[in-house]
């Protein structure tokens, strides 16, 4: 009897003890996301760095500033006074300087880079060392736009500036926000239909978003969401859930952290030969939007290039096969696909388009690579590899005048 007793007080002692650290770990779990928020709250700044734009969906507000903290970088992120990132520049240009425009989304934002480090900085700085005059590069980029809104950017604001060379930046999911009316963030945008061959625009005006909605134009940081109750296990799932597709599986069979769908994301869908109707469509009014971009660019004396911008899967092998592993895609799916519509569509509508798959992947294979591990976006390595490609585009349409 004694025995028995004592192997049921040891099991109570481990179970004990298992308790004990499981409340120790969710109490530090949500102490900390205490802290981060309240962090957060006080660092919130005066002004919301976007707000709501009835062409638009929204746009950066002039003069907004704040610090971006995120694990992989800590940036002071400012606008100046007509919502652009980047120096203070007037729409006329001064005499003898020659003008680039970037549109884009948050790669040519560069949020999570300081401004010295983003492409613009980079390239005006490359084509400044020519000595042939002044060069002016022009951050057009905002968070979260699709090609729709950059189009409608340029018609409304962009093209007062008077750039002579205009980039615009193609990101995958430009394809799927092109045909939504709402942006990544659930914010209604405006975005076109094809009907009987030309765009017709649609959410127009762009009604306000919801209010009381975290949003763009309502920042905050949303509290983590229990999982069986507890923050420590929240936690461990959005950990696991991209870094160990596997070991992610293996705790949702355990009840440890939230099964996710194998399905991938809509947004995903242009890379596969499923959803063809869908992805079609999306392909179909891209063209569309492509073609009256590069109308109104040369309309105002401008030329127009295409920056393609690869998520990083599709310039770095492991990143596919965890992608690939946690999404169960098959031989259906193909990371090149994409480049090579957009390069058909390129070609059929006479705009160069320029390729850094090549260029980034060396990057990649570095110790300094192109893209951040847990964020999406480009490093500041990754920023300076698209500017050198630039360069010699820009310099061939704009050469030295001295």
């Amino acid at each position: 009897m004694s025995r028995a007793r004592s192997l049921l007080a040891n099991a109570a002692l481990a179970v004990a003890a298992l308790l004990a650290g499981a409340l120790i770990i969710e109490g530090a779990a949500r102490a900390w996301v205490h802290a981060s928020l309240a962090r957060a709250r006080r660092q919130a700044p005066p002004l919301a760095l976007s707000r709501y734009h009835e062409v638009l969906g929204w746009d950066k507000t002039p003069g907004a500033a704040q610090t971006v903290r995120r694990p992989e970088f800590d940036i002071t992120l400012q606008f100046n006074s007509k919502g652009l990132r980047g120096p203070e520049r007037d729409y006329a240009k001064p005499p003898g300087t020659r003008r680039v425009l970037i549109l884009g989304d948050s790669f040519a934002e560069g949020y999570y880079v300081e401004e010295g480090q983003t492409m613009r900085a980079v390239l005006e700085d490359l084509l400044d060392r020519e000595g042939c005059g002044r060069w002016e590069v022009i951050n057009g980029g905002t968070i979260a736009y699709s090609t729709d809104q950059e189009y409608l950017f340029y018609k409304t604001e962009g093209h007062r500036y008077g750039a002579e060379a205009v980039m615009v930046l193609f990101y995958y999911n430009d394809l799927y926000y092109n045909a939504s009316e709402v942006g990544p963030g659930g914010e209604p945008k405006p975005y076109f239909e094809v009907d009987e061959g030309a765009l017709v625009a649609r959410n127009s005006p762009v009604p306000a978003p919801a209010k009381g909605l975290l949003n763009r134009q309502e920042p905050g940081v949303p509290a983590p969401k229990p999982w069986h109750g507890s923050i420590a296990l929240r936690l461990l799932s959005n950990r696991t859930v991209d870094a160990s597709p596997r070991l992610h599986r293996l705790l949702a069979r355990l009840g440890l952290v939230e099964p996710v769908s194998p399905a991938p994301p809509k947004e995903y869908w242009p890379f596969s030969r499923d959803h063809a109707r869908e992805v079609n469509d999306m392909w179909e009014r891209t063209h569309h939007i492509l073609a009256a971009l590069k109308a109104d660019v040369e309309g105002h004396g401008a030329r127009l290039a295409v920056l393609y911008v690869p998520v990083r899967f599709e310039v770095n092998d492991r990143v596919w096969e965890l992608s690939r592993q946690r999404y169960r895609m098959g031989r259906r799916w193909d990371r090149d696909v994409v480049f090579e519509r957009l390069r058909a569509v390129c070609d059929d509508l006479g705009i160069p388009l320029v390729d850094p798959r090549d260029e980034l992947r060396r990057q990649e294979a570095t110790g300094a690579p192109a893209y951040y591990t847990r964020d999406v976006h480009w490093t500041a390595f990754g920023n300076a590899v698209a500017a050198h490609l630039l360069e010699p585009l820009v310099r061939s349409w704009l050469p030295c005048r001295g």
